[in-house]
């Protein structure tokens, strides 16, 4: 009989345990994710309330398909971190549900070499490098808790979305990205 108990005790700490690395991994459970509820905004962060707005014009390398057919470039709503203490804080700290919905255009006054970790994010992301001329170097994906993401090139820019939205976005190499405020 005391073993029984101890087997139930034990699934229901188990239980407890998934729901809490959710809630920690995710920002909640897939319903509060659905139920169409936006996070209090004077709840952000000041650093991420602090940042400007702007957009980005996608323009596909020229051998593309989308440029032969003389297809419009995309546009892209971000916040521009432009400040230090608005590239320090990113990503940190926000609710899955604005991450996805709030790409962060990171802007250098020169280009520069950096790197990135996703220590207090709650979810994966696509990270463009762009050079001095708008051009994408590469694109990568990182993962809440990761560290040691960049490339060994300098920056002039950088472009974080929510994984997967680079790809549906046809961001990729040599994908030319020019912010417009």
């Amino acid at each position: 009989m005391k073993r029984w108990i101890a087997r139930i005790i034990a699934g229901l700490a188990l239980a407890g345990a998934i729901l809490l690395g959710d809630a920690w991994l995710f920002g909640g459970t897939a319903e509060s994710a659905d139920a169409g509820t936006a996070p209090d905004p004077t709840a952000l962060p000041a650093a991420w309330q602090s940042m400007t707005t702007g957009e980005v014009v996608i323009t596909p390398p020229a051998a593309d398909d989308a440029e032969k057919t003389h297809s419009s470039p995309r546009r892209l709503a971000v916040r521009i971190a432009d400040e230090p203490d608005e590239r320090a804080q990113g990503m940190q700290d926000l609710p899955a549900a604005v991450i996805a919905d709030q790409p962060i255009w990171f802007a250098f006054t020169q280009p520069r070499r950096v790197g990135w970790h996703m220590q207090n994010v709650r979810r994966a992301l696509d990270i463009a490098y762009i050079n001095a001329d708008g051009v994408v170097i590469d694109v990568e994906r990182m993962t809440p808790g990761g560290t040691g993401y960049g490339i060994d090139a300098p920056i002039a820019a950088a472009l974080e979305l929510a994984a997967g939205a680079a790809g549906r976005h046809g961001i990729r190499p040599g994908t030319r990205l020019t912010l417009t405020d």
